[in-house]
């Protein structure tokens, strides 16, 4: 193969999804067949990911997105050992060989231009969405759709998301990823843009003081809470989807269904929030896993607010160039 195609396959292998959309994944043409993916280590978020569980969601994501980015072109993609470590801020995670194989495209190839978070409010859902969302159910994925359970599981993910927020390391280390106005000079690259965030003018501008200077005396005076809460898109959304895996599953495979269940949801035409406080505080987890009835032995990975997108919504997408991700 040429290397613009190499290169084609890994602008598309881009579009994944990842945690605060920090994009960990760097990748290498090393020749004609074969790509390598590394972790770079310096988007690591060291108070909210310590263990590298979020990052290795991502990275599995994105390798996700590079074979079926491959199946357009009817290549397949061998998975081998990751190459020798040579560079301290790059993890070396696996190798890839691409291979004429014939296939057909994924059939999920073509939502990946068009999947993005909606953290915007959904439209009014109607019987038939609450219907059709039930289709979504499935070995590792279980929906929340009655009204009473969705305003439980809006009181739990904004309970959850506080208890993370008092954290002054956590919210300054989420601070550091955020982008509040459009002349930040990596709004349209990595983080999250209040554009993204479905943040007006006002709107951001307020966050950025909520969640900076003013929290101490907001959290003291009890206003906090409310001024940060998001649970009233949860009990306006058509289900909750809580995603879970068996329990010794590494972070990577994870991040590969994780990645195709997102792309499943855009595909029955709905759109996705990520709800991370309700996989990532432990009692929360717990009390979503009891509320889907998820079977022992298995962990919630990650659970999404979904519904239909008003008509005509778009939300663009800030990614990386291709030459930052190369290396």
């Amino acid at each position: 193969m040429n290397a613009e195609a190499l290169r084609a396959l890994v602008a598309e292998a881009m579009l994944a999804p990842s945690v605060h959309n920090v994009q960990p994944a760097r990748w290498r043409i090393v020749d004609s067949v074969t790509i390598d993916l590394f972790e770079d280590v310096r988007t690591r978020l060291s108070v909210g990911d310590p263990r590298g569980n979020d990052a290795g969601i991502s990275l599995g994501a994105a390798a996700e997105g590079l074979r079926i980015a491959a199946s357009r072109m009817g290549l397949a993609l061998e998975t081998h050992a990751a190459p020798t470590q040579t560079d301290a801020a790059l993890v070396p995670v696996a190798r890839f060989l691409v291979i004429e194989a014939g296939i057909p495209p994924d059939v999920l190839a073509a939502q990946v231009a068009t999947r993005a978070s909606w953290r915007c409010g959904f439209a009014m859902s109607s019987l038939t969405d609450r219907a059709d969302v039930q289709h979504l159910s499935g070995p590792d994925c279980a929906v929340i759709s009655d009204p009473a359970a969705l305003t439980e599981a809006a009181h739990l993910y904004d309970a959850a998301s506080y208890g993370y927020m008092r954290d002054h390391a956590f919210r300054a280390e989420l601070r550091s990823w955020m982008r509040f106005t459009p002349g930040h000079p990596r709004w349209n690259r990595d983080g999250l843009n209040a554009a993204a965030m479905a943040l007006g003018r006002v709107e951001a501008i307020g966050a950025s003081v909520v969640l900076g200077s003013a929290f101490g005396v907001l959290d003291w005076c009890g206003v906090a809470p409310g001024l940060l809460a998001e649970g009233k898109k949860i009990v306006a959304a058509t289900g909750v989807v809580v995603f879970h895996r068996s329990v010794g599953e590494a972070p990577f495979e994870s991040g590969v269904a994780f990645y195709r269940l997102w792309l499943g949801i855009e595909r029955a035409g709905f759109g996705a929030a990520v709800l991370a406080a309700l996989a990532d505080d432990p009692r929360a987890a717990q009390e979503i896993a009891r509320m889907a009835g998820v079977p022992d032995g298995r962990r919630i990975v990650s659970a999404f607010r979904i519904g239909r997108r008003p008509v005509g919504g778009a939300i663009e997408r800030a990614r990386r160039s291709l030459d930052e991700t190369l290396v």
